[in-house]
């Protein structure tokens, strides 16, 4: 079948319509996050003029993930993308860990009303003494969290009350790096044909519902086998799923009846694995506006895919903001939540109505995200990347292509 994409070592002029769909993604993530669920974990930050109930932009930009994946990956040989993957993100990741335990470590024992331990690594490590004096005390991150958060392990711990997670957005960052592993082993295997890679996406679909609704139960699943399940990912497996279906579509290796069948499974098993109880409990968003925002934008990553760039009328005078928010979409999201939730108290402290604290939230979450982005995802992964093959010739870098890769997108 032909391959309408390029030829090798080209690159295709950027499209608006990736740009926005990054865009509109991740704000939900962060709108979500903000006026949402820091309200369910921190009942004072309330008094926002609305609250985003659904929970769709993190799987969204899995599933942009996934399609750009498979154009990245076979530009170049395996292991070498997968190191430009992992170089992209990981050091920007251990940067924010680093700042967002020392940024809570202060805070919350303000919040808390309790004194500093003494000494330098009494405030980074150390325990305070006595109870605290505010009524809603914030938990206190430990060394063991921060350690369990740096090895990315978070998911593996929290159950058994080892480590918790220093940001609830971390756990898109260890998911990613399994499907990306995956991905550069199984490319060049001479036995991956396209019927046993359509027949792996539906494993990759239906074996985790099977796993957990048929093998398991929901309600008395082990302790154990709720670790393995998440650790490994596959309660999200299916959103790289339907990335690579949709890609395999676009280059017309997919039929238009098949693809709907996909996008119908992957919407089932959103809903399935996202509400498993079959309604929203206290602490989860919205079922129905979650599935409908899923399927929403589903169907627009469908469109993007196969279809014209998005030049609408008056979307033009806007590109370049949304090209550059999408450019710095990753660190939006790794600093957006728990430093943003600490902001948010803290304006509330000094009287800060609703409508200003989340313009002021989301403004931080912007600079603090262009700050990690040209600080240091840009720097390290072109430091990390570039050939050193000669002593005193300049590096180039190993991948020339940016693809959109990660949650937040391309730097």
């Amino acid at each position: 079948m032909p391959d309408p994409s390029p030829p090798t070592g080209t690159r295709s002029p950027r499209r608006i319509s990736w740009d926005l769909l990054r865009v509109v993604a991740v704000f939900a993530v962060m709108l979500g996050h903000v006026t949402h669920q820091g309200a369910l974990l921190h009942p004072e930050l309330v008094g926002y003029p609305f609250r985003v109930t659904a929970q769709f932009g993190a799987a969204i930009l899995l599933v942009i993930s996934a399609f750009f994946v498979c154009a990245s990956l076979r530009k170049g040989r395996p292991g070498r993308w997968l190191w430009n993957r992992v170089a992209r993100l990981v050091p920007a990741y251990l940067v924010a860990v680093v700042v967002t335990y020392v940024v809570a470590r202060y805070a919350t024992i303000r919040f808390s009303g309790l004194p500093f331990p003494p000494g330098l690594s009494g405030f980074l490590f150390g325990v305070p003494q006595g109870p605290p004096s505010d009524p809603s005390p914030w938990y206190i991150p430990t060394g063991a969290d921060l350690l369990g958060n740096l090895g990315m392990v978070q998911e593996w711990g929290w159950r058994y009350e080892l480590f918790y997670y220093l940001d609830g957005a971390y756990w898109t960052l260890p998911v990613q790096l399994i499907a990306f592993t995956a991905a550069a082993l199984l490319w060049p295997r001479r036995w991956r044909t396209h019927r046993l890679t359509v027949g792996l996406l539906w494993a990759l679909i239906l074996v985790p519902l099977f796993l957990r609704f048929v093998v398991f139960d929901p309600v008395s699943t082990p302790k154990l086998v709720e670790t393995f399940y998440y650790g490994l990912g596959l309660h999200r497996v299916h959103v790289f799923a339907i990335g690579i279906a949709i890609w395999l579509w676009a280059k017309r290796r997919l039929a238009h009846w098949h693809l709907a069948l996909f996008v119908l499974a992957a919407c089932a098993a959103q809903d399935l694995q996202v509400f498993p109880f079959h309604q929203a409990l206290p602490n989860d968003p919205e079922r129905w506006p979650s599935a409908i925002g899923f399927a929403i934008m589903l169907l627009l990553v469908c469109l993007a895919a196969r279809g014209p760039d998005w030049r609408f009328p008056g979307l033009s005078r806007i590109a370049p903001a949304v090209t550059w928010l999408a450019g710095i979409s990753y660190g939006l999201y790794l600093v957006h939540q728990e430093l943003g939730y600490i902001l948010a108290r803290a304006l509330l402290n000094v009287g800060v109505p609703g409508w200003l604290r989340l313009l002021i939230v989301l403004a931080a979450a912007v600079l603090g995200g262009w700050a990690i982005t040209a600080g240091v995802e840009r720097p390290v992964h072109r430091w990390l990347t570039a050939r050193r093959d000669r002593p005193g010739k300049p590096g180039k870098p190993q991948v020339e292509d940016s693809e959109p890769v990660s949650v937040g997108g391309a730097s």
